[in-house]
């Protein structure tokens, strides 16, 4: 049952991740790049990188 859950978890995150750039690129296509959206979807995706790291670690040594 963990790992079906790690793979939801991580599904709905890259789900997220890819709506946040979608969200960037559009606007940008068009010349309207808002720099508040640019650095919210940085951290967003920096923190993902940090909890997989955590995840692969467990995953790894479990």
């Amino acid at each position: 049952a963990l790992p079906i859950s790690i793979t939801g978890l991580h599904a709905s995150h890259v789900l997220v991740g890819l709506g946040l750039f979608v969200s960037i690129l559009l606007p940008a296509l068009n010349g309207r790049l808002s720099a508040p959206l640019v650095k919210s979807a940085s951290i967003y995706w920096h923190f993902v990188d940090i909890v997989w790291l955590f995840v692969v670690s467990q995953v790894y040594f479990w």
